[in-house]
């Protein structure tokens, strides 16, 4: 059986660096039809050079269009196809069972993906796609490894799970909450917007979800409602609606057994170094698996080195482990200050994420795993060297010659 390892690709420059930390194949989006409309995502030129890009390392890109479809989105979603057949991508991601079959009619060349977002629980929903001529179904996320195994033996197309990142509050992602509570006839006469607000309605159905789970929130009594009564969970506060992160790197020996072709990571929003360092060590853990070994507990570690939340494994196991968090938070050690860009003889030319201090401890990290501790750098920008550099700025490292693909990060650790 072929493993694929999945890695989100919100721009171009996000997907080479899932390549070249080990993915063997991106889900990208488009300036519509995507469930991620804040992402960057990509151009029809630039959907055009990507799927060339990921050709040429023998790799394969798929392309999300997985909104919920009103009528007014028929005729352009038409229109995008049109342009998006030649281009030879390796699937379309869709959860709409009307465009499904319209694109089965119309491009049959074209592989279908049944997205996550079409709530994909039981083997004869899965025998009707087959039928329908769909190629891979990306499972609901609420299925355990049992039932996986059932519809395994029920179904020859290709089965993907997710196995990291951020989970939702609702039902296979299908949540009303976004649209309600961004809906500006909602809103308080004056009321001061809290993050996530706009002077639109943001529906997360249609990609642009406001994260309303992972706000906090008050219980009113119906008669007195000037009177919120703050809901205390723990001394961090509360997050009643909001879901641990997924993180399977572990397990994933147990999903290659009932029958699991792709291992999806989430995080199209998420920035180059969470896609980058999350893709590593899910490589290193399926290349493990695929030997017969464990993964190493040192490479699971940088995990915890990413911006996440508190980890869960799911609904997988029948352990009923919670999902809730208990820190509303993101659990946030380690930051993300550059990336490479050029290598020259004798120089390293970076882009900063954040500010970045002469001082501080920073650590490299490579694609093949290991990690390097820089020291102290010569930090030049526009041929001046300086002790600090904003986020943004393209700047040098005099005299240290990195790898393509490199990135820093600042290591907390007291020296």
């Amino acid at each position: 059986m072929r493993y694929e390892l999945l890695s989100p690709a919100g721009s171009f420059e996000k997907m080479r660096f899932a390549f070249a930390y080990g993915a063997d194949a991106v889900y990208v989006g488009v300036k519509s039809f995507s469930l991620r409309e804040q992402a960057t995502n990509l151009t029809l030129e630039e959907l055009a050079e990507a799927v060339q890009y990921a050709h040429r390392l023998g790799k394969r890109l798929y392309v999300t269009t997985n909104i919920f479809f009103h009528n007014r989105h028929l005729a352009p979603f038409q229109d995008f196809v049109k342009e998006v057949a030649p281009l030879g991508v390796d699937g379309l991601i869709v959860s709409d069972l009307g465009m499904i079959s319209w694109l089965r009619e119309h491009y049959p060349e074209i592989p279908l993906h049944v997205s996550t977002q079409a709530n994909t629980t039981n083997k004869e929903s899965c025998r009707f796609y087959e039928k329908l001529g769909v190629c891979r179904i990306v499972l609901a996320r609420e299925l355990s490894l049992e039932e996986i195994g059932e519809i395994r033996e029920a179904v020859s197309l290709e089965l993907e799970a997710f196995v990291h990142g951020a989970m939702c509050v609702a039902y296979s992602g299908r949540c009303l909450l976004s649209n309600y509570f961004t809906n500006p006839r909602l809103y308080a006469p004056g009321e001061k917007f809290s993050p996530g607000k706009t002077l639109r309605t943001r529906d997360a159905n249609q990609g642009d979800c406001a994260q309303s789970c992972r706000w906090e929130y008050y219980l009113v009594e119906k008669n007195r409602r000037n009177q919120m009564i703050p809901l205390e969970e723990t001394e961090h506060g509360t997050a009643i609606l909001s879901s641990k992160d997924l993180n399977l790197a572990a397990h994933l020996d147990r999903l290659m057994s009932v029958g699991i072709n792709s291992f999806k990571i989430e995080g199209r929003m998420k920035s180059i170094y969470y896609v980058a360092n999350v893709t590593r060590v899910y490589r290193h853990a399926l290349d493990a698996f695929l030997k017969g070994e464990r993964p190493s507990p040192e490479i699971l570690s940088e995990l915890d080195k990413v911006s996440h939340r508190e980890y869960t494994t799911g609904f997988y196991f029948p352990h009923n482990e919670s999902l809730q968090v208990t820190d509303p938070a993101y659990l946030r050690e380690y930051t993300f200050l550059a990336y490479v860009k050029e290598i020259t003889q004798q120089d390293t030319v970076c882009q900063a994420m954040n500010q970045i201090r002469k001082d501080q401890r920073i650590e490299v990290i490579f694609p093949d795993g290991r990690n390097m501790e820089l020291p102290q750098p010569s930090l030049v920008v526009k041929g001046e060297e300086v002790f600090r550099v904003q986020p943004n700025e393209e700047f040098v490292l005099k005299g240290v010659v990195l790898e393509p693909f490199a990135i820093l990060r600042e290591n907390p650790r007291v020296l």
